[in-house]
């Protein structure tokens, strides 16, 4: 497959063969329809942390004013 690239306006296009184009097309298509891969027991691990992590209380912010009362400032 052979690509020529072309810049516009600062950007970079890149030409290719219409029957190379297609052949792409197909290929990400296939990819889409497949059938997504299983989680890991390490994925369902990071799921889980990160599902804590988001319901944590102390990551919460807090208003800039109610900080201020809480470190006896204001």
């Amino acid at each position: 497959m052979t690509v020529q690239t072309l810049k516009l306006r600062g950007e970079r296009y890149v030409l290719l063969k219409e029957k190379d184009f297609r052949a792409l097309k197909l290929k990400a298509q296939s990819r889409k329809a497949r059938k997504p891969r299983r989680l890991t027991a390490q994925d369902r691990g990071d799921i889980a942390e990160a599902t804590r992590r988001l319901n944590d209380p102390s990551d919460q912010e807090i208003p800039y004013e109610q900080a201020r009362k809480r470190l006896g400032l204001a």
